[in-house]
């Protein structure tokens, strides 16, 4: 199947999901409250984290081996054993050899029972099914997989509205469903997906050493990684409470909604880079790069301006008057999505060009910088060594300019490394125009519709008008996403053959 084709399905199937993923986790948030949601989004972060130093870049480098070349059932089937001892070696850290008082302290009082399943639905959702995902990816069957995802937060949100249905919806509960519907989407996804597989003799030394020399340089900001991802959960969770650590939660997954496009087509151009990389393309690693990163940047952006006047509007309506003292911490996160695309976009790009020693040690300076920043960032003022105690809203701000700074960082080295021109000013034009155009659509609107009118039908006006806006500043100035006007017209029609 062709790039192209895979990619408009991807960003259909991946939006459907993205928008069946955000009703739930909405229902789920307002359904809790702020108290309890910030608990189990405190525990899901706080795995995803420390699953990362488990995981040492080995996802990654297993992606990026089997994009180059199809692979022998041995080399699947060895990286399938690593899961194994990864979750094996996590359980028994939890239940046998972590002292009690130890766990209390980590995940702030919560049961054992409930961290041990925390972790297996966090593992069986990023690890099992992200392995499911990347073999499927790597094969080009991105249909298939993107139809068994969006299957899945379909049968996800079925069960949630059955247990808040009859009262029963809880922490715990929700955890048990995740574990239960990932095991059996892994199940149908190996009866489904109809792999290939080389005959090519896999020797468990060499695939090791493969491993080693890609992961190497990946294992000290793996655990750097775990200390800022934790930290930024934690000390949140212990100086600002759950009530904070759900407004953070909450901003994030809203803000999120920008970041539907990248999340749909990151895997296809890493694809692609890792085989036009094996097969020394250097044109097309540049144009696929520079034409994707700015198409996913701009649309971040112009999602970001279009939602980011209506913060306390979207509150009220998705999450009621408990969640509205977080429409501050929302309107910073909203911002962090649109270096984000960048940041994933880039991070893709170093693995497939197998460039992981400077794409480590560039986020290792950036990470230990922010850790130092977290803790001042969100200590009280009281405390024995003193901060800024701005808990949610200090750690949004943290994180949008830390992401800025980090993802052009990036940028700028890449560009230096491949020969190619270090551009900055599409980021602060693309910027600044949506979010005036943003701002004003929002203006116009609510002075010429009262407020007695249901904002559904306010912000659908909105969304005409700026949107309209949108494809007229795109068509009018087609630079900003590095194409010419010729160029746009050839996607449009393509676009609509494919539909």
């Amino acid at each position: 199947m062709s790039i192209a084709k895979r990619l408009v399905f991807s960003v259909v199937a991946n939006t459907t999901r993205a928008i069946i993923s955000f009703a739930t986790g909405m229902i789920v948030a307002r359904s809790l409250g702020p108290e309890q949601y910030g608990v189990f989004s405190f525990l899901l972060a706080s795995f995803v984290a420390m699953i990362s130093l488990f995981d040492m870049g080995s996802s990654s480098a297993f992606f990026s081996f089997i994009s180059k070349r199809i692979r022998s059932k041995k080399f699947f089937m060895h990286y399938a054993y690593w899961l194994l001892l990864q979750f094996s070696i996590f359980v028994i850290i939890i239940l046998v050899i972590t002292p009690d008082a130890w766990l209390h302290i980590i995940w702030q009082g919560e049961s054992k029972e409930l961290i041990i399943i925390a972790f297996i639905s966090v593992f069986f959702q990023q690890q099992v099914w992200g392995m499911i995902v990347k073999i499927g990816e790597s094969q080009r069957l991105t249909i298939r997989v993107q139809i068994l995802a969006v299957l899945i937060a379909s049968v996800h949100f079925s069960l949630i509205i059955l247990l808040l249905w009859q009262e029963r919806l809880s922490i715990d509960l929700i955890y048990y469903l995740i574990i239960f519907e990932y095991i059996v989407a892994t199940i149908v996804a190996r009866l489904a997906l109809p792999l290939e597989f080389s005959d090519e003799k896999t020797v468990f030394n060499q695939s090791l050493r493969e491993y080693w020399v890609f992961c190497k340089p990946i294992i000290p900001y793996a655990w750097l990684g775990l200390i800022l991802g934790f930290a930024d959960t934690w000390l949140l969770q212990r100086f600002g409470g759950a009530v904070e650590q759900a407004y953070y939660a909450v901003a994030a997954q809203i803000a999120g909604i920008s970041l539907i496009f990248t999340s749909s087509v990151i895997r296809v151009l890493w694809k692609e880079v890792a085989e036009a990389n094996e097969r020394n393309n250097k044109e097309r690693i540049a144009y696929i790069y520079k034409r994707i990163s700015r198409i996913l940047f701009m649309l971040a952006a112009s999602i970001t301006g279009f939602i980011l006047p209506w913060t306390e509007e979207i509150i009220l309506l998705l999450l009621g008057d408990e969640y509205i003292e977080g429409a501050l911490v929302m309107s910073l996160m909203m911002l962090y999505p649109i270096h984000q695309s960048l940041g994933q976009i880039n991070g893709s790009m170093y693995y497939a060009l197998e460039l992981t020693l400077p794409y480590v040690l560039i986020n290792m300076a950036i990470m230990s910088i922010s850790i130092i920043a977290i803790y001042f960032i969100l200590a009280p003022v009281g405390a024995n060594i003193p901060g800024l105690g701005l808990g949610s809203v200090g750690l949004g701000l943290k994180m949008v300019v830390s992401q800025f700074i980090g993802v052009n960082f990036l940028i700028w080295w890449l560009s230096r490394k491949q020969g190619w021109s270090f551009d900055f000013n599409y980021q602060l034009i693309g910027i600044g125009l949506f979010l005036l155009l943003g701002i004003a659509s929002y203006q116009v609107v609510n002075i010429l519709i009262s407020d007695t009118v249901h904002v559904l039908i306010r912000g659908s006006v909105t969304w005409f008008l700026y949107f309209s806006l949108v494809v007229i500043i795109f068509y009018k100035v087609p630079w900003l996403i590095g194409m010419s006007r010729n160029e746009i017209k050839a996607y449009l029609n393509r676009c609509v053959n494919i539909f």
